[in-house]
């Protein structure tokens, strides 16, 4: 190419543009022949960027290229001057890499499909001109099937008297990286998805677990009520009670389930005491007692073995209902805070059904009767602040009393 002042412009092999051919003003061809000299010397294979210079109009949609470094035209089989057409029908997709820091987990990625890009195209140059410069990643296709990325680079330049803007940048190849990052998304989505799906197969199986376990409960709970006519109607009220007072507590929530469903097993260690002693309509003799009191620990037996929380508490529900907070209760005569939780609330709601109850032996108390038994024992059999809970919430202990159906056994998953 000849100097930019010479009048006649020489125009070699590799220029592919209009600029310098065109009606334009003499300080765009400067700049435009200036730029082709620079880019030739950056056009060799040492480079890993393809130099190019592309222009635009603002009254015109088509873009093209003034120059091109020889590698884009041999990597899109085409013609130089046909290679900004070739670009654009070879764009699977156009992505930029947005952070408002920079921490690179917060990096994200912003992508127009090729399909869409003729559509975009005048937002993306209004981008280019706003703030000086382009950097962007294309996705390719090439004719032979080939997967190709380019990473652009480039700086924008006005010509506000021919209305014209320069890109000035290069295209550097990037696919090994891309390929290496395509593949690790791809396996990231699928360890993902295989992740979900255990999940899924583990809820499943959990869920399964879960209804066993109340299956067993439930088959506990009847085999209690064939042994004792009056256990079902019992059972039932007990886990809403316990339920009730669980809440007033504030017993977390996943706990409080296990509660729920584990208190009607308090007494499932009746099952080994003889009818005899069950059914027996006047007061227990020492001896009839002292067998009685080996409900507890045969409770514990008939749950232990069992690794799962739910069996787990209901063993320690069965075998610490009968503590007392002095210390005077059996099976092994715990006091306060050695009771378990469960096993304290158990206590107050298991005696105050059985009072509230008609039973072979005796008749029903009033709800009067019974608050006032637990408060005259609160401090030596209950747990102090747990009669002060009870008795707030005897509204709720009565509405269960009211609306409950004895044989309301299985229980759903979750108490109301």
């Amino acid at each position: 190419m000849t100097k930019p002042d010479d009048s006649d412009w020489l125009i070699d092999h590799d220029y592919c543009g209009r600029i310098l051919c065109g009606s334009y003003s003499l300080e765009l061809k400067q700049r435009v022949a200036e730029c082709v000299n620079q880019f030739r010397s950056l056009d060799h294979k040492n480079n890993p960027a393809i130099p190019y210079i592309s222009a635009w109009s603002r009254n015109d949609s088509a873009i093209w290229y003034e120059y091109v470094g020889s590698r884009l035209p041999v990597l899109l089989s085409c013609h130089p001057r046909d290679t900004a057409a070739r670009f654009t029908d070879s764009i699977v997709k156009r992505s930029i890499y947005v952070s408002n820091d920079n921490i690179e987990k917060n990096i994200k990625q912003k992508t127009i499909q090729g399909r869409k890009l003729s559509e975009k195209r005048l937002m993306l140059r209004r981008e280019s001109e706003d703030n000086g410069f382009v950097e962007a990643v294309y996705k390719m296709r090439l004719d032979d099937g080939t997967k190709l990325w380019l990473k652009d680079q480039a700086a924008t330049e006005s010509f506000s008297n021919d209305n014209i803007y320069l890109s000035l940048g290069g295209l550097t190849c990037i696919s090994m990286e891309m390929k290496a990052a395509e593949e690790r998304q791809k396996n990231e989505k699928k360890i993902k998805t295989d992740r979900d799906r255990l999940a899924m197969l583990l809820e499943k199986q959990a869920k399964e677990i879960w209804r066993s376990q109340l299956e067993i409960i439930y088959r506990l709970t009847k085999a209690t009520e064939f042994r004792d006519k009056q256990a079902g109607s019992h059972l039932t009220k007990m886990s809403h009670y316990c339920n009730i007072v669980a809440r007033a507590v504030n017993m977390e929530e996943e706990k409080r389930i296990l509660f729920f469903h584990a208190a009607p097993m308090h007494d499932v260690g009746k099952i080994g005491i003889s009818d005899t002693i069950l059914q027996k309509k006047g007061p227990l003799t020492a001896a009839e007692f002292s067998i009685m009191k080996d409900h507890a620990i045969i409770g514990a037996k008939l749950l232990s073995g069992n690794s799962s929380e739910l069996m787990s508490m209901a063993k320690s529900i069965a075998l610490t209902h009968h503590e007392k907070w002095d210390g005077s209760g059996y099976p092994h005569g715990l006091e306060h805070e050695d009771i378990p939780l469960t096993g304290r609330i158990a206590a107050i709601c298991d005696v105050f059904d059985a009072l509230t109850s008609e039973r072979p032996y005796k008749k029903a108390w009033s709800n009067e009767e019974a608050i006032n038994e637990l408060q005259k024992k609160r401090g030596s059999h209950f747990a102090p602040e747990l009669v002060d809970i009870f008795v707030k919430n005897i509204d709720k202990i009565e509405n269960v009393q009211k609306n409950l159906r004895p044989a309301s056994l299985p229980f759903p998953d979750e108490p109301q």
